[in-house]
């Protein structure tokens, strides 16, 4: 990238889970001479992947975005510093921006959106999802903890291995942790014509294919957004509706369209 006659002009963005993370990133780029644009501080309660371990329940967003502010002041570095993870209300977002935040990412909200790429019927397990239908498991083959709701159908599932055919291999092998545990288990029941596979899931299948329904901490909250119709589903609103309730709502006052 540092010799293509763009590299000055893109804006680079990095997304870093702690302060030891970023100064690895600053220390190993700095024989570029190009700091970040700026940098996304991803938090304990984000969606999929974390770059936590087992642990994440520990850590808390805004210790992790304030000690990052801290070393960059120290350091006389002006680097956007953008927090991302659980940030659910405009008043959450405001108290970020008042403490420093060049801007907040936000995405729980926005996947129930009607812009939102989700088929419908996905959209209607996160509103309906309850606190306790959330967890951090260790599924993913890439080896980090990842968020999802726990009645995804790639839980569990016996799919047969799709990597080849997307061209997603997950290290310079070509190994991959969902191959090897369904061919453990393929071995384990050589006569059953449907298997079933609960420690690892094909991410590479299961993503393209809305089964794997990876969420934020605060999904169980989105029923609290919307209001339940007379089919029993929940109304879904537009993206614009979403975003203006970021910049008026205070507290957890969700304003609802008429």
């Amino acid at each position: 990238m540092e010799d293509h006659p763009r590299f000055r002009d893109a804006k680079l963005g990095i997304i870093v889970s702690s302060l030891r993370a970023l100064q690895l990133f600053l220390r190993k780029n700095v024989k570029t001479g190009r700091l970040p644009d700026y940098v996304v501080v991803e938090g304990p309660l984000a969606g999929g992947h974390l770059g936590f371990g087992m642990d994440w329940a520990q850590y808390d967003l805004r210790t992790i975005v304030n000690e990052i502010h801290q070393y960059l002041r120290d350091e006389k570095l002006d680097i956007p510093v953008i927090p991302a993870g659980g940030i659910f209300t405009g008043s959450d977002a405001t108290s970020y921006l008042e403490e420093g935040a060049a801007a907040v990412q936000v995405a729980t909200r926005f996947t129930v959106s009607k812009e939102c790429g989700l088929p419908r019927d996905v959209q209607q397990e996160y509103f309906k999802a309850g606190e306790n239908d959330i967890e951090v498991n260790g599924t993913s083959p890439t080896g980090y903890p990842m968020r999802m709701l726990k009645n995804s159908p790639s839980t569990g599932s016996g799919i047969r291995p799709g990597c080849e055919s997307y061209g997603y291999l997950l290290d310079a092998n070509g190994r991959c942790d969902y191959i090897e545990a369904y061919n453990r288990e393929v071995a384990a029941h050589p006569n059953e014509k449907k298997i079933a596979v609960y420690d690892k899931t094909c991410l590479c299948t299961h993503m393209r294919n809305f089964k794997c329904w990876t969420c934020g901490h605060y999904t169980y909250r989105l029923k609290d957004t919307s209001r339940k119709l007379a089919d029993g589903s929940y109304q879904v609103l537009s993206a614009e509706h979403v975003f203006k309730d970021y910049q008026f709502s205070t507290g957890n006052k969700i304003a609802l369209p008429e």
